[in-house]
């Protein structure tokens, strides 16, 4: 064999523990120079097994169609795809259609073959194990999340102003609440959110997601809502509207004066 391809994807997700790729090159790169093969490219990227857009997934299945391989290379059938449409499209583009065959480091089975029917087979049914594998793992965090949302426990990242216990449960973070209630005000009241950034800390982009959702603006300014975890939260904490700006009387009534001063003008 002349020309061979590497395939190695890492997901995104910490579970995995496959964020490095290195070990699925090293282990792929070993196996192909035993097989003979010359010329070794390398695909590598980062993803979703679910995603089945993946550019170098695609890129090296136009090259196999394009015929400039003699094999590909990957850790397991997982790699492809965490589908099985998408793994069996690209088993049978490469053993079917191409003759060449897939070989396997880390699975259930050494290789992909042309002469060998039972171990594309075998191949399409490991990748309909995985896909139902991720199905069930979806259920269960899924499940999870539920569950601990019955309980109270808050399971998704606190909104500004708020964390979570030991246990999971929301609890306010007064400072924190109040001085974003402040930086809101001040907005509110004409200033830019740019100089509110540098005086609080609080970022624009956090500002501005709270001035555009009526219900989190009215967390903030009201110290209401009717979100019950966060209610419940509030109910626990003496949390009070924060004082007016520095300085916003004074405003108010040059505002005022300027108001009557026109009209007076215009009479």
């Amino acid at each position: 064999m002349e020309r061979g391809a590497i395939y190695a994807r890492v997901s995104t997700s910490e579970e995995e523990g496959l964020q490095d790729p290195s070990r699925q090159l090293h282990a792929c790169q070993e196996r192909l120079e035993e097989a003979g093969v010359e010329e070794i490219n390398i695909y590598s990227e980062r993803g979703s097994g679910a995603d089945s857009s993946r550019e170098n997934l695609q890129a090296l299945l136009e090259a196999v169609k394009d015929g400039e391989y003699d094999c590909v290379c990957m850790s397991e059938v997982s790699r492809l795809a965490r589908r099985t449409s998408v793994a069996a499209e690209f088993i049978d583009v490469c053993v079917e259609d191409r003759k060449i065959p897939i070989f396997l480091t880390d699975d259930m089975i050494e290789a992909i073959e042309p002469e060998n029917p039972m171990s594309s087979f075998f191949a399409k049914q490991l990748a309909l194990w995985y896909e139902e594998e991720r199905k069930q793992t979806i259920r269960r965090v899924k499940d999870g999340m539920k569950q601990a949302q019955r309980k109270g426990k808050w399971t998704t990242k606190p909104p500004k102003g708020f964390t979570t216990d030991d246990d999971g449960y929301l609890i306010p973070d007064l400072e924190e609440f109040l001085r974003v209630q402040a930086a809101v005000e001040r907005v509110l009241d004409g200033e830019t959110k740019y100089r509110v950034e540098k005086d609080t800390g609080v970022s624009r982009r956090t500002l501005k997601r709270i001035l555009d959702d009526p219900d989190r603006l009215r967390l903030y300014i009201d110290v209401e809502t009717d979100d019950d975890q966060l209610a419940d939260a509030l109910a626990e904490t003496d949390v009070e509207s924060a004082d007016l700006p520095d300085g916003f009387e004074k405003r108010i009534r040059e505002v005022v004066r300027e108001e009557l001063q026109e009209a007076s003008d215009h009479e």
